[in-house]
C-alpha cells in the first residue's frame, strides 16, 4: 500500500498548518487535523527507506517541530525554559538505568533489596559510608533516591534534597498557562489515541480509513521477521540465508542481531508475491519437528511507516513531559482518563502489551516510568489500574514468549515494593487475592487426579514457569508487614481472603512427587523432581512473609491458624487404620502405615506452614487445644504423622533400603537438607515433631516414633538373642541410630524463637559457630552456607563478627582471601549432633575439635553436649521425654548391650548418641535443681532397676572392651563424672570419692596400655630399619662397579651455569671477547636423563639427540606501538627487526629433556589417540594437535616443538691463539666494507631482476688482494681461525631435530605454513633467540633482579639451548643463503642497504640487539667454501669488533633520539627503568665534565647537525648529563649482549654481575669494551666516520624524525610495557563501561562489553553483531582484537561479570578479576555484591603472566582442570 512511485516529500507552509491545527483545537477536532497531515508526511518520511540521518532530519522538520510550535505558539526552546523555571526542585532522582549501569543498595537503610541508587546519588549521599551492595542493572528500573518509603534513613542525597514546601499541596498543572494547558491536553490526547490505534491495529495490508493515502497505491511490501525466545541465532541465520534472495552470512547475522535487539527487522522488500514466498520459506523452515515457527508477517510499507512514527512519537512525548512537572501531571491524568468504552488509553496499552514487538514495549514502558511512575499522585492511581487488570496482564504474559523484563508485567516491582501503595492495594483492592487467583488458575492445569500438582518435564509449554513470576509479585506485596497498631478490620478481611487462597496453593503442593520404594528391579526411568523443588524455593519467601503477617495481630493469627488447620485436616487420609502397641506398660493406639511399601512425599508445605504459625502461640497466651483454637479433627498425633514419615524415609535411605529408587530420591533428600530449602522443609518438620512432643504424652510420643521406625522389636531385650534370621539386623541397627539422632535433635535443637528462649540473633550466631567448628572459612563460604534472608536487617555480618575473628591472608596475590576463626569462648557451644550437619560435616567437625584440643594440650579431649537454652513454657513438656519410662528403658538397654560381651543389635554409634542423650538429661536435671523444680527426676529413674545407670557406666569406664574410639571413651568418663555430680546435688548421702578414684584409675590404666603399645611399636620399627640398612650395604658391596659413576644428585647435570656463583670465583676478571678471552667452561646441560625412558646420557654432537620440550608463539608484549597491526607473516622480511619490537617470536621451555626418538614415539602415539578420539568426541582438548601442540609428559606444560640440545660450542672447535693476529678495528671494518661493495650486483644486469638478494658473495682471496700485504695476511689469518673446527658432523638425529625446530620456529613465529627451505628460516631462528633474551632482560629489570642467578633453571636452560641452536643453525641451511643474509646485514650498516627496497629504513628503525645476534651468527659463513659449513661464531676478535660496531650504531640511535627521551617517554612502564634518586642529589650542583663527556658532547652535536636535528641551545644537555643518559640508554643492550656471549662462549660470569647493578663498567669489562664510549668513535679511522656520516645523512632518517610516518619512533632505553591502569574502585570501572555502545549496532547497548587490558580498547564480546572472519573462520570481536593486539593471545576483562578472559588462539579460560572485597575475595559474576577494590598483588601477577608469555600455558592447565571449558566456542567471544 505504498505509492507506485517513490513518495516525494510535498511542500507545505508551517504557519498555514499551525493555523489549521489551532482552529481545529478550538473546535475540539485536533486529531483529524493531525491525521490529515500525518497520512501524507509519515509515509514520505518513514516509507522511502532513507538513511537514518536524513530520516531524522525529515521527521523533525515535517512532524515534530510543527507540534512543538503548535504547543508553544512561539519559539519552543524559550517556552520550555520558562516552564522548567516553574518546576519544583525534584526530590526524586528517577534515573532510568541502562543495561550494565552500576546500582547500589544500602544494607543498613534499604527497606528491601529492590531499593537501589544510581552512582551519582550514591557518591553524593550518606550510604557510601554504610554497608552496601553493588551490582549491575539489567536495564529498565530507576533510581529510588528521594523516595522516603524506600529507605529507613537518609532517603535524599545531596543532589536531591527534600522540598521545603510539600509538592502535593500545589497542583503543578496550575503553573501552566491556561491556553498552553488546553493545547497540551488536546495534543497529548490526540497523540496517545493515534499511538494506541496504530499499535493495536491488527491488519497488515491497510490502515484505518482516516490514515489511508489518497490515490492509487503500488505493490510494495515488507517481509517482517519478529523475535522470540525459542529459536537460536544460528537457526535464524541459516533460515534467512535460505529464504532471502542473495542474503550473505554477514547480512543474515545483522538481521538476526537487529531482530534480537529491537524485536523485529525488515528482511526483504518487494512485491507481495516475493514477500509472501519469503515468509512461507521462513515459516516452513522453523516449524519442523513440531517446534513453534518464527513469527513472520508480510506488511505494507505504509503500515510499517506509521508504526515507526508511533515509536518516535512515544520518545517525543517522553521528552515533552520531562520538560515540565505540569505537563507530566497533565499527561498522566489524560492517559488514565476513561474513554467511551470505559477503558483509558493507558489501560489499552497495558492490555495490548503482548501484541507489541520488543522495542515498542520498551518505549511504552519508559513512557510510563517517565510519566505516572515519576508522579507520586498519579502513581497511586496507576497502581489501582494495574492491579485491576493484573489477572489479564499475567495471563497474557504466561502465553507470551518474550523475556519478563520486556513485558509490562515487569512494572509490578515498581508498584508493589512501595509500602504505602502495597498496603493500600492489599486493604482496598484485595491485592493478595488478585495475585493468587490467576496463579491458582494456572495451577489447575497441572493438578493430577488427586488434586495435587504434578510438574512434569514432558510438558514443554513454559506457561506455568512464566506464571510463577506472580509469586515474586506476591512476595513484593507482603514486604510491607504491618505493626500491631496498623491493622484495621478491612485489612484483616482482605488479608484473610488472600491467606485462604494461599492455603489452597499449599494444599495443591501437599504430597507432590510421592515416592514408593522399589523392591524388585531398579527404577527404569528417573522420575521428575526438579519442578517441585523449584516451586518450593519460590514459595519459601512467601510462606515466611505470611507467617510474619499473621504473627503481628491476635485476631488475624487465630483465624489464620484455624484456616490452616482446617485445610490440613482436608488433606488427611480418613480411611487410615490404627493398631495398639504396648511398651514399658504403656499402651498406645498407633496409626498403621508402612513407609517401606506405601507412598511418601517430601513436600509437605501445609504441615510446615502450620508448624511455623504454632510457635507464635505463646505471644498471645494461647495453648494447643484452647477454645479459641478449637478446630475439629486437630489431633497432634495426626499432625506429626507426615513429617515423621519423611524422617523415616530418610533413615531408611541411609540404611540402604531405597537404593533401587535411583538418584532422584537422593537428590530430593539432598535438597531437603540443603541450606536453600531447609528453613521451610527440614527445620519445619523438626519443629512439627517438637510440637507433637509438647502436646502428646512423652511415652506415647516415643511409642509412635518407635512404631513408625519399625523398632518395637529392637527395644525388647530378647531381640539381642541370635535367632538365625540376621538379614535385617544391619538395617535395624542403622535405623536405631537414626532414631536416636532424631531424639537428640528434638530434645537439643531449641534455637527457634518461640520454641526456646532465644532470639533470631542467637540462632544466627549458633549457625556460624557450627560452620566454623568444621574449619576456618572465608566470608563467601559462610554466606553460601547460611540461610539467605531477604530481610536486610537480619545482619549476618554482625553475627559473624560477634563469634569469630577475621584472620587476614598470610600470602599475597591471587590466594588472598582471609578466613574467619571462631573465638575461643564460643567452642563450648559446639554440638557434634548439630542438626544442620551432614555426615561429612559432623565427622570433619569432630576431628577438627579433637585436633584443636590436642594442639592446645588440653587435659580433657571430650566433646560433651552443650547446655541447651530453656524451652518456652508452651514447649516445656518436651523435656519430659528425658525422664519418660520408654526413653529410660532404651538408654538402659543400649548401655546393657554395650557392657555385654557380644550383642548383634548394638553399635558404638548407638552408645555415643545414648551418652549425649544422658548428657542432655543431666543438663536438664541440673537446671531444674537450680530452679527448685522437683518434677524432673531423671536421676531417680536412672538409678532404679538392676543394673542401674551408675553400675553400667562404671562397668564401661572400667572395661571399655567394645569401644574403639577414644572420643567415646572420653565422653563416657565425662558422663560418669557429671552423673555423680548431679546425683550428689540431688542427694548428699553418697560421696563421689570412690567413683572419682574409679574413673581416674581406669584412665591411668588406659594411658599405661597406650604407652606400652607405643614402646613395642618403636622397637619393631628400629629392627626393620636396621635390617633394611644392612641389606642396602650388602647390595652396594656386591655391586660396587655400578656405583662408581653414579650421580645421585640430579637427573640433569649442568656445567658452570649462570646460577653457579662459586665457579666464577676462580676468574677475577673474566673476559668473553677479544684477544684476551678467558678460558671457557661447560655451561648449560651437559648430561641429562630422558623423562620418557629414564636413560641418562651425555650431551654430544654425534650421539642420540636430546631435546627440550618447548613452546613457540608470536608475541607483542614488548611492542612500543600498540596501535599498529601485526604484519602478515607471508610478506614479512624479518632480517632487520623493527626498533619498536612490534611483533616477535618468543620461545620458552619447561626444562624437561627427552631423547629425540623417544619424543617422536610419544608424539606419534598422541596423534593416533587423537584420531581415534575425534571420531567419538568432536570437541577439542586443552591442546590443538593440528598445531602440533602437546603436553609435556612430566609436568603437562603446553608445548608445540622441541629444542635440540647442542653440546658446549667451545668443545666443537680447535683451541686457537689470536695473539699473533694484529688486525685493527679499522682494517677489519675496511675488509668487510670491501666485501660488501664487491658483492653488490649491478642493478642493470638481467640477473638481478626479481632477485630478493642482489648480492654475489666474494671469496676471501679476492678481498685480500685489495688490501695492503700486512693487513691482508692478518685478515686472512683471522678467517683461518674462524674456519678452524673439529669433531666432524652432527649426528643424523640431531640434524633432524635442528631442522624440525627451525621449521617450527619459522612456522609459528611468522604464522605461516611450514617451509623447510624458505630463506627466512634461519633469520627467524636468530630472531627468536634475540627476542627471548630481550624479554628476559626486561622482566628481570622490572623485578630489579640480577641478570644472572635470579632466573629459574628452565629459563636458563632454554636461553642456553636457543643461543647454541642459533650458532649452529647455519649447518642446516644452504651456505649461499647464509652468505647473502650476512651481506645484507653488513650492507645495512656499511652501505645503503637499509634505504633500499619497497619499505626504506634508516638507522633508528632497526633493533640493534636483533641485528647483533643475526650478524654474529651469520658472519662466520661469509667466506666459507662449498655448500655446507661447520663454522661457529666463536672467533673472539670477530665478535668483539662486531659488538663494537653495533654498539656504536646503538649509541648513534640514542643520540639522535635523545630529545624524545626528554619528553618523558622513558617514564612509561611498570616502573621507572632505573633509580633516579641520584638526579635529586646532583640537581643542586653541576658535576664536573670529564674528557669522555666532552668528546661525546662534541660527537652528539656533530651527529645531530648532520641529521638536520640540531636542537636549540637552551635544550642542549650538559656533557655529564649526556654521558649519563647514554650509559642508561645502552645498558639494556649491554645486558642482553652479556647473556648472548656468555652462552655462546662459555666464559664464566664475574661475581659483580650476579648482583643487581646499574653500572655499565662491569658489562663493558666482561665484553672487552671501553668504558669511555667516546673511544668507540675516536682513533678508529676515517672509515668509521664515513659510515656514521652515512647513517646520519639519510633522507629516510630525516623524514622519519620530522614528518608523519606509519612507523613509530622509539626512545631509549625502551620502557617495559605494562597492562593498563585500572581504577581502584570497581564501580568506577562499571560506570565508565556503562556508556559503551556496540560499534556495529547504531549506538545500542552492548550486552558483554569487554576491555582489553593490554591497550584499553573496549569491544562488544560474544555477540553476533560484531563477528568478523579471520582465515575463513567466524570470530567474535574479542578474538579478532587479540589477533590484532596480541598476535592471537589476549587478556581481557568482562566488566559486568568481574571476570578475566584469557584467550590463546581458539582456546580460552576464565579466571577471577584482580578486584577483591574487604575480605580479600573475588566476586565473579558480582553475585555477592560487596564493594570491590583493586588488589595490586593480583594485578601484578596478571602482568607477570602476560609479560612472561604464560597465558597459553595457563589456558591449557585451566581446561585440563575444568572440563566444562572445552564446550565453549572461545573464538566467538
Amino acid at each position: 500500500m505504498a505509492m507506485k512511485n517513490v513518495i516525494a516529500t510535498p511542500e507545505y507552509r508551517q504557519d498555514t498548518l499551525l493555523e489549521e491545527w489551532w482552529n481545529s483545537c478550538e473546535k475540539g477536532n485536533l486529531l483529524p487535523a493531525l491525521k490529515k497531515h500525518w497520512r501524507i508526511f509519515v509515509l514520505s518520511v518513514f516509507g522511502n527507506n532513507h538513511d537514518p540521518g536524513k530520516e531524522e532530519r525529515l521527521a523533525h522538520k515535517f512532524l515534530f517541530r510543527p507540534m512543538e510550535y503548535f504547543l508553544c505558539r512561539q519559539d519552543p526552546e524559550v517556552v520550555f525554559e520558562e516552564l522548567k523555571a516553574k518546576n519544583m526542585p525534584s526530590q526524586l532522582c528517577g534515573k532510568v538505568f541502562k543495561t550494565g549501569e552500576p546500582t547500589y543498595s544500602c544494607r543498613d537503610c534499604a527497606n528491601d533489596p529492590t531499593c537501589v541508587l544510581c552512582i551519582d546519588c550514591f557518591q553524593n549521599g550518606a550510604h557510601k559510608n554504610h554497608r552496601y551492595k553493588m551490582n549491575t542493572s539489567g536495564g529498565g528500573g530507576y533510581c529510588d533516591c528521594g523516595d522516603q518509603e524506600a529507605w529507613t534513613s537518609h532517603p535524599f542525597c545531596n543532589l536531591h534534597s527534600p522540598n521545603e514546601v510539600n509538592q502535593d499541596e500545589k497542583n503543578p498543572i496550575e503553573t501552566l498557562p491556561v491556553d498552553l494547558t488546553d493545547r497540551a491536553s488536546a495534543l497529548f490526547m490526540a497523540a496517545l489515541q493515534y499511538i494506541v490505534e496504530v499499535l493495536t491495529w491488527n491488519q497488515c495490508d491497510n490502515l484505518p480509513s482516516d490514515l489511508q493515502v489518497e490515490g492509487e497505491l503500488n505493490d510494495t511490501y515488507i517481509t517482517m521477521l519478529f523475535n522470540d525466545e525459542v529459536h537460536t541465532f544460528d537457526q535464524v541465520i541459516k533460515t534467512l540465508q535460505r529464504a532471502v534472495k542473495h542474503c550473505t552470512a554477514q547480512q543474515a547475522r545483522e538481521f538476526a542481531t537487529l531482530v534480537d535487539r529491537e524485536g523485529r527487522a525488515t528482511v526483504y522488500r518487494g512485491c507481495f508475491t516475493s514477500c509472501e514466498q519469503c515468509r512461507t520459506i521462513i515459516d516452513q523452515s522453523t516449524s519442523r519437528h513440531g517446534s513453534k515457527p518464527l513469527k513472520v508477517q508480510v506488511m505494507h510499507t505504509v503500515v510499517v511507516a506509521h508504526q515507526t512514527f508511533c515509536l518516535r512519537l512515544m520518545v517525543w512525548l517522553q521528552k515533552m513531559i520531562e520538560k515540565s512537572d505540569g505537563l507530566r501531571r497533565l499527561f498522566c491524568l489524560l492517559s488514565m482518563k476513561p474513554q467511551e468504552d470505559g477503558k483509558s488509553l493507558m489501560e489499552k496499552l497495558l492490555l495490548h502489551d503482548t501484541q507489541l514487538w520488543k522495542v515498542a514495549r520498551i518505549l511504552s514502558h519508559q513512557l510510563l516510568m517517565a510519566g505516572v511512575l515519576m508522579d507520586q499522585e498519579c502513581k497511586k492511581q496507576f497502581a489501582v489500574i494495574f492491579t485491576k487488570w493484573y489477572p489479564n496482564v499475567m495471563r497474557d504474559f504466561a502465553r507470551d514468549d518474550h523475556d519478563h523484563e520486556v513485558c509490562v508485567a515487569s512494572l509490578s516491582v515498581q508498584i508493589y515494593t512501595v509500602p504505602s501503595l502495597a498496603r493500600m492495594l492489599v486493604t482496598d483492592h484485595d491485592l493478595l487475592d488478585v495475585i493468587l487467583v490467576p496463579f491458582l488458575a494456572a495451577c489447575e492445569e497441572k493438578k493430577n487426579a488427586n488434586g495435587v500438582l504434578s510438574l512434569s518435564k514432558a510438558d514443554r509449554t513454559p506457561s506455568f514457569k512464566r506464571a510463577c513470576f506472580m509469586l515474586y509479585d506476591l512476595k513484593y506485596a507482603l514486604l510491607c508487614k504491618p505493626t500491631s497498631d496498623e491493622w484495621s478490620d478491612k485489612l484483616r478481611e482482605s488479608f484473610l481472603r488472600g491467606h485462604q487462597s494461599f492455603l489452597k496453593l499449599l494444599k495443591m503442593m501437599q504430597g507432590m512427587d510421592e515416592v514408593k520404594r522399589q523392591t524388585g528391579m531398579h527404577l527404569e526411568y528417573e522420575p521428575e523432581w526438579e519442578g517441585a523443588f523449584n516451586l518450593q524455593m519460590r514459595v519459601d519467601d512467601v510462606i515466611s512473609s505470611f507467617t510474619e503477617w499473621c504473627s503481628t495481630d491476635r485476631t488475624v493469627y487465630i483465624e489464620a491458624y484455624k484456616q490452616a488447620a482446617q485445610m490440613l485436616s482436608q488433606c488427611r487420609d480418613t480411611t487410615q487404620k490404627s493398631e495398639q502397641h504396648t511398651v514399658c506398660g504403656h499402651t498406645v493406639k498407633c496409626l498403621k502405615y508402612d513407609v517401606q511399601s506405601q507412598p511418601v512425599s517430601i513436600h509437605l508445605p501445609l504441615s510446615r506452614y502450620l508448624a511455623g504459625l504454632h510457635v507464635y502461640m505463646g505471644d498471645y497466651n494461647l495453648q494447643f487445644g484452647c477454645p479459641e483454637l478449637n478446630v475439629q479433627g486437630l489431633d497432634p498425633v495426626k499432625m506429626i504423622e507426615p513429617p515423621l514419615k519423611v524422617q523415616v524415609l530418610i533413615a531408611q535411605s541411609q540404611a540402604g533400603l531405597w537404593r533401587r529408587n535411583g538418584y532422584a530420591l537422593l537428590n530430593q533428600i539432598y535438597f531437603y537438607h540443603n541450606v536453600k530449602c531447609r528453613q521451610e522443609m527440614y527445620d519445619k518438620d523438626i519443629l512439627m515433631l517438637q510440637i507433637g512432643a509438647s502436646a502428646v504424652d512423652s511415652n506415647e510420643f516415643l511409642i509412635h516414633l518407635l512404631n513408625r521406625y519399625g523398632l518395637l522389636l529392637w527395644i525388647r531385650p530378647e531381640y539381642d538373642v541370635p535367632t538365625g534370621q540376621d538379614d535385617n539386623v544391619r538395617q535395624t541397627i542403622m535405623l536405631a541410630e537414626e532414631f536416636l539422632n532424631l531424639l537428640l535433635i528434638i530434645l537439643g535443637e531449641r534455637y527457634v524463637p518461640g520454641l526456646g528462649q532465644v532470639t533470631h540473633e542467637d540462632t544466627l550466631k549458633r549457625e556460624v559457630i557450627h560452620l566454623l567448628c568444621i574449619s576456618p572459612m572465608s566470608n563467601s563460604e559462610l554466606s553460601k552456607n547460611l540461610p539467605d534472608s531477604t530481610n536486610l536487617k537480619a545482619d549476618i555480618e554482625d553475627a559473624i563478627h560477634a563469634v569469630a575473628n577475621f584472620r587476614k591472608p598470610t600470602s599475597v596475590g591471587t590466594a588472598g582471601s582471609g578466613k574467619f576463626e571462631l573465638k575461643n569462648e564460643c567452642y563450648k557451644e559446639f554440638n557434634p549432633y548439630f542438626y544442620h550437619y551432614c555426615r561429612t560435616d559432623q565427622s570433619q567437625a569432630e576431628e577438627t575439635q579433637i585436633k584443636r584440643k590436642k594442639e592446645e594440650k588440653s587435659a580433657n579431649h571430650t566433646l560433651p553436649p552443650p547446655v541447651p537454652p530453656k524451652f518456652t513454657p508452651q514447649f516445656a513438656q518436651i523435656s519430659n521425654l528425658l525422664q519418660s519410662d520408654v526413653l529410660v528403658h532404651i538408654l538402659s538397654l543400649i548401655l546393657q548391650r554395650s557392657v555385654a560381651v557380644r550383642s548383634r543389635s548394638w553399635s558404638e554409634t548407638q552408645l555415643d548418641r545414648v551418652l549425649h542423650l544422658i548428657g542432655l538429661a543431666l543438663h536438664e536435671q541440673r537446671r531444674n535443681i537450680h530452679e527448685g523444680n522437683h518434677n524432673f527426676d531423671f536421676i531417680g529413674k536412672a538409678l532404679k532397676g538392676e543394673p542401674n545407670f551408675t553400675q553400667l557406666l562404671e562397668s564401661l569406664v572400667t572395661d571399655p572392651k567394645n569401644i574403639s574410639h577414644d572420643s567415646t571413651k572420653d565422653l563416657l568418663s565425662w558422663i560418669l563424672q557429671k552423673f555423680i555430680e548431679v546425683r550428689q546435688m540431688t542427694s548428699s548421702a553418697e560421696a563421689n570419692g570412690p567413683v572419682e578414684q574409679l574413673a581416674s584409675s581406669s584412665k591411668e590404666e588406659n594411658e599405661a596400655a597406650k604407652k606400652r603399645k607405643a614402646r613395642l611399636a618403636a622397637k619393631r620399627k628400629e629392627k626393620i630399619i636396621a635390617k633394611i640398612s644392612q641389606m642396602q650395604q650388602n647390595f652396594i658391596r656386591d655391586n660396587a662397579d655400578l656405583f662408581e659413576s653414579t650421580d645421585a644428585d640430579s637427573s640433569l647435570t649442568r656445567g658452570t651455569s649462570e646460577m653457579d656463583i662459586s665457579e666464577s670465583a676462580h676468574h677475577e676478571t673474566p673476559v668473553a671477547l677479544g684477544k684476551y678471552q678467558s678460558l671457557p667452561c661447560s655451561i648449560g646441560i651437559t648430561k641429562a636423563t630422558c623423562i620418557l625412558c629414564q636413560e641418562e646420557q651425555e650431551i654430544s654432537h654425534n650421539s642420540r639427540a636430546m631435546v627440550l620440550a618447548g613452546f613457540v608463539q608470536r608475541s607483542t608484549v614488548m611492542s612500543q606501538c600498540k596501535s599498529r597491526n601485526p604484519t602478515d607473516g607471508e610478506n614479512l622480511d624479518p632480517l632487520f627487526t623493527s626498533s619498536d619490537l612490534h611483533v616477535g617470536s618468543f620461545t620458552n621451555s619447561c626444562g624437561h629433556t627427552m631423547h629425540a626418538d623417544c619424543w617422536q614415539s610419544f608424539f606419534q602415539a598422541i596423534l593416533v589417540k587423537e584420531r581415534r578420539r575425534l571420531s567419538r568426541i568432536p570437541h577439542s582438548l586443552s591442546y590443538n594437535i593440528v598445531q602440533l601442540e602437546y603436553l609435556c609428559p612430566l609436568c603437562e606444560s603446553l608445548s608445540n616443538t622441541v629444542i635440540p640440545l647442542v653440546p658446549a660450542l667451545h668443545s666443537l672447535v680447535t683451541d686457537s691463539d689470536l695473539c699473533d693476529v694484529n688486525l685493527s678495528f679499522g682494517d677489519w671494518l675496511d675488509g668487510l666494507q670491501k666485501t660488501v661493495k664487491n658483492a653488490t650486483k649491478q642493478e642493470s644486469t638481467s640477473a638481478s631482476k626479481g632477485d630478493p638478494f642482489p648480492f654475489l658473495p666474494s671469496s676471501l682471496s679476492s678481498i685480500t688482494k685489495m688490501m695492503a700485504d700486512s693487513v691482508a695476511s692478518n685478515f686472512q689469518l683471522l678467517w683461518q681461525y674462524v674456519n678452524n673446527t673439529k669433531g666432524g658432523r652432527f649426528s643424523e638425529s640431531l640434524m633432524e631435530m635442528m631442522k624440525k625446530f627451525a621449521k617450527d620456529v619459522y612456522s609459528f613465529g611468522l604464522g605461516v605454513d611450514p617451509d623447510d627451505m624458505n630463506h627466512r628460516v634461519s633469520i627467524v631462528a636468530w630472531n627468536t633467540c634475540a627476542y627471548t633474551i630481550i624479554n628476559l632482560e626486561q622482566y628481570l629489570r622490572y623485578e630489579n633482579k640480577p641478570l644472572f642467578g635470579a632466573s629459574p633453571s628452565r629459563n636458563v636452560d632454554c636461553i642456553n639451548a636457543l643461543v647454541k641452536f642459533a650458532a649452529v643453525c647455519s649447518h642446516i641451511m644452504p651456505q649461499e643463503v647464509i652468505k647473502k643474509h650476512c651481506l645484507r646485514l653488513l650492507s645495512g650498516l656499511l652501505s645503503n642497504g637499509l634505504g633500499e627496497g619497497d619499505d626504506p629504513q634508516c638507522i633508528i628503525d632497526v633493533d640493534m640487539f636483533h641485528y647483533l645476534v643475526a650478524v654474529t651468527m651469520a658472519l662466520p659463513s661469509l667466506y666459507t667454501e662449498g655448500t655446507t659449513a661447520s663454522n661457529l661464531p666463536l672467533n673472539s676478535l670477530n665478535n668483539q669488533y662486531i659488538l663494537e660496531l653495533v654498539l656504536t650504531a646503538h649509541i648513534v640511535q640514542v643520540m639522535l633520539l635523545h630529545d624524545r627521551s626528554q619528553d618523558g617517554e622513558e617514564g612509561k612502564g611498570w616502573v621507572l627503568l632505573y633509580d633516579r634518586s641520584q638526579d635529586g642529589e646532583e640537581g643542586g650542583m653541576e658535576m664536573e665534565n670529564d674528557a669522555d663527556s666532552v668528546a661525546l658532547m662534541s660527537m652528539y652535536t656533530e651527529i645531530r647537525r648532520k641529521a638536520g636535528c640540531l636542537p636549540p641551545s637552551n635544550n642542549d644537555p650538559l656533557p655529564w648529563q649526556l654521558t649519563r643518559h647514554i650509559k642508561r640508554a645502552v645498558l639494556p643492550f649491554l645486558r642482553c649482549a652479556t647473556v648472548l656471549y656468555h652462552n655462546l662462549t662459555g666464559v664464566p660470569i664475574p661475581a659483580q654481575l650476579q648482583e643487581w647493578t646499574e653500572e655499565v663498567e662491569p658489562f663493558c669489562s666482561y665484553l672487552s669494551l671501553p668504558t669511555s664510549f667516546s673511544e668507540l668513535f675516536l682513533n678508529q679511522g676515517e672509515l668509521l666516520e664515513r659510515v656514521v656520516n652515512q647513517w646520519c645523512s639519510s633522507d629516510v632518517l630525516r623524514s622519519r624524525l620530522y614528518s608523519a610516518s606509519s612507523r613509530s619512533v622509539v626512545s631509549y632505553p625502551l620502557p617495559v610495557n605494562h597492562l593498563i591502569d585500572l581504577p581502584d574502585d570497581y564501580s568506577q570501572l562499571i560506570n565508565q563501561i556503562s556508556s559503551f555502545t556496540c560499534p556495529s549496532s547504531k549506538g545500542n547497548d552492548s550486552q558483554l562489553p569487554t576491555m582489553c587490558l593490554v591497550c584499553g580498547l573496549v569491544v562488544c564480546s560474544q555477540s553476533y553483531c560484531c563477528q568478523t572472519e579471520i582465515k575463513d573462520m567466524k570470530v567474535g570481536a574479542a578474538t579478532e582484537h587479540t589477533y590484532r593486539c596480541g598476535a592471537g593471545v589476549g587478556i581481557l576483562l568482562r566488566v559486568r561479570e568481574c571476570q578475566i578472559v584469557l584467550l590463546a588462539g581458539t582456546k580460552g579460560c576464565f579466571i577471577p578479576a584482580p578486584y577483591v572485597d574487604s575480605y580479600g575475595e573475588t566476586d565473579q559474576g558480582l553475585r555477592r555484591g560487596n564493594p570491590l577494590h583493586l588488589c595490586k598483588d593480583s594485578y601484578k601477577n596478571l602482568q607477570k603472566m602476560w609479560f612472561t608469555h604464560c597465558i597459553p600455558e595457563t589456558v591449557a592447565h585451566n581446561i585440563e582442570s575444568h572440563m566444562n571449558l572445552m564446550s565453549i566456542h572461545w573464538q566467538h567471544l
